[in-house]
């Protein structure tokens, strides 16, 4: 069958759907990718596709519905829904125009759909909800695979990409899954999802994830290999694994650890294998909301030490936070400020918090009335404002402060001096918000040349 992936803008790859696409064409389908900024309608026509799948983000899903709908109006496909959205919010199935939705992990059953779409009995297919002459079939969910069974993420979906595919950095998962439950996340309702019994994390053999980065670093010009796990560093003995074999790629890397699963003998093999830099999540300073409100489950000290770990190694790290979070203040979002000008980060990122419906803090800010909106007015950054039930001086607050966080993190002086408080209670006029977003700019592509030894 011809398959059409349909994704918003990117830079980086989408392994979501390079996953789906080895998985297809390793059972005989032809598969092609485009952006939703291309001419869709053109390229429906021409390609022709059988089944047309989107992947869906909580915040994205309007648009891709409406996209989805102005394309069956020109050409008939089957239209099928995957990623997060739909994995969390099935009954977007009742909506018009969608055929099908995939629920969790698609390697395995999406091609199984194709196969018994052929044959007319795609209704059957685990993991997936199905609409039948006016009914939906709601499927059961079938077992977590076993990673290391899946094909490499197919790279030649990118060619028509290529500022993506010929790009410095190519991304990898090593590992799928996180055992921790932060209120903010999905992770939780994932679980349940799959039941008690499934894991909920589960590793790579290292050698075949080294495998996976030699095959595509001496078929594309890469200089940096960046991998997307959760928590690289839940596992030591895995890391220290994998650290034996990375060493022979000679390329560096970057990846995402959690402040209370790093120790001198973890930051000790990364930096042994090549590793340049990481993200680490504080999120907020105050103990208060990182373990009461978040659920993060770690102390203060735990966030320093790790890194002051990593600054003794000399590996680069990304710094990230949150704030706006629910019965936060802005004097609360200060100390995560000043948590951050403690830890010396060589970026200082933060987002301003949205309720993301389906975790724990998201219903929990609808029930307490802090959040009234019905989650149709996310939006897909959350860098801008907050769509919390605050103050308008607090919002106001808010947007200042996330454009100038990492400048006050590298000039603490500003800081200190009480310029900043000056700084983050000015009103928002066209002229102040000019300035500041100029000055995230600018700053925000020097912290990335410092994370990744090169300019992107």
């Amino acid at each position: 069958m011809r398959v059409l992936f349909v994704t918003k803008p990117f830079f980086i790859e989408p392994l979501g759907l390079m996953y789906l696409s080895a998985a297809a064409k390793n059972k005989g389908h032809e598969v092609e990718l485009a952006v939703s900024s291309q001419d869709l309608e053109a390229k429906v026509r021409t390609f022709n596709p059988q089944v047309v799948g989107f992947s869906v983000m909580t915040g994205d899903h309007q648009e891709y519905l409406e996209l989805n709908r102005r394309l069956k109006s020109k050409q008939r496909f089957v239209s099928v829904f995957g990623g997060p959205h739909p994995t969390f919010f099935p009954d977007l199935i009742e909506q018009e125009g969608v055929d099908a939705i995939c629920r969790g992990e698609g390697e395995e059953a999406f091609p199984e759909f194709l196969r018994l779409l052929e044959k007319g009995d795609a209704f059957r297919t685990n993991n997936f909800w199905v609409k039948q002459n006016g009914q939906i079939i709601r499927n059961a969910q079938r077992p977590l695979s076993d990673i290391d069974s899946l094909p490499f993420p197919d790279r030649e979906i990118l060619n028509s990409i290529p500022e993506v595919k010929d790009g410095p950095i190519k991304h990898f998962l090593a590992s799928r899954g996180c055992p921790f439950s932060c209120s903010y996340c999905f992770n939780d309702s994932y679980a349940e999802i799959y039941g008690k019994g499934a894991r909920r994390v589960r590793f790579r053999d290292p050698a075949e994830v080294v495998r996976e980065v030699k095959e595509v670093i001496s078929a594309s010009p890469t200089k940096f290999v960046y991998f997307q796990d959760d928590t690289f560093t839940l596992n030591p003995d895995w890391v220290k694994s994998f650290a034996a074999e990375y060493k022979s790629v000679g390329l560096p890397f970057h990846c995402h650890v959690r402040p209370n699963t790093i120790s001198d003998a973890v930051v000790a093999s990364l930096k042994g294998a090549g590793c340049y830099s990481v993200h680490i999540a504080a999120e907020a300073g105050n103990d208060r909301l990182r373990n009461e409100i978040l659920k993060r489950g770690m102390t203060k000290e735990q966030i320093v030490k790790a890194s002051d770990l990593l600054k003794e190694q000399g590996i680069r790290f990304m710094l990230q936070n949150i704030i706006g979070i629910p019965t936060g203040s802005i004097e609360e979002d200060i100390e995560t400020l000043e948590l951050n000008i403690r830890c010396k980060p060589d970026y200082a990122w933060v987002s301003i918090f949205q309720p993301y419906p389906g975790t724990s803090l998201g219903e929990f800010s609808r029930r307490e009335g802090i959040y009234k909106g019905d989650f149709n007015d996310l939006r897909p950054s959350f860098f801008d404002s907050s769509s919390l039930n605050f103050t308008e001086d607090y919002k106001n607050q808010l947007a200042n402060l996330q454009k100038l966080f990492a400048i006050f993190v590298e000039n603490p002086e500003l800081h200190r001096s009480g310029i900043s408080r000056i700084m983050i209670n000015a009103q928002r006029t066209e002229e102040i918000q000019r300035l500041y977003r100029e000055a995230y700019t600018k700053f925000r592509a020097k912290a990335d040349e410092r994370l990744y030894g090169f300019r992107l």
